[in-house]
């Protein structure tokens, strides 16, 4: 390890962090505050479209009880006459790989020519905040658990009745 790299230990744990405990509360802070606006926003009958089947788990164990939609079943052409019958708004949460920005550029594209509205911001502002420690929407739900148990040694993990709004 370099004599750079300043380390944290967490209060009675032997596990150490690479920055300070404010840090991981403000994040955690943060994250919730966006799942909530995801919540309010799904909830409000607009849609979340995804890449796979884990990454709808993922926000399913979230919380988020929407509608939410996998774009990669059937032709994108297909999927966006169908949202644009719909009226909605749109968060395309594609993941930030290679592969996910492109499928994310195609969606916006082919939504906008549509004339359905996408909130690009939410998107943006989510992997602002996790985009250097996970690399797609499945890990989400693990990461904010995670977090948790970071700001909140106290925090038990149980995996049947978990939930980041309770």
């Amino acid at each position: 390890m370099s004599k750079n790299l300043k380390t944290y230990r967490m209060p009675g744990s032997e596990k150490t962090l690479k920055a300070p405990m404010f840090v991981y509360r403000r994040r955690l802070e943060l994250i919730e505050e966006l799942l909530e606006e995801l919540l309010c926003f799904s909830t409000a009958g607009n849609i979340i479209l995804v890449e796979g089947q884990r990454d709808m788990a993922s926000l399913r164990e979230l919380g988020i009880k929407g509608r939410i939609e996998l774009v990669t079943r059937h032709p994108l052409a297909e999927i966006c006459e169908k949202v644009a019958a719909t009226e909605k708004e749109v968060v395309i949460l594609t993941d930030w790989d290679r592969r996910g920005v492109i499928l994310e550029n195609k969606l916006s594209d082919n939504l906008e020519h549509y004339g359905v509205k996408i909130k690009h911001q939410l998107r943006k502002r989510i992997l602002s905040l996790v985009q250097k420690d996970i690399k797609d929407v499945e890990s989400l739900y693990s990461h904010v658990v995670k977090l948790r148990q970071i700001a909140d040694p106290k925090y038990q993990f149980d995996d049947t009745n978990d939930n980041v709004f309770t």
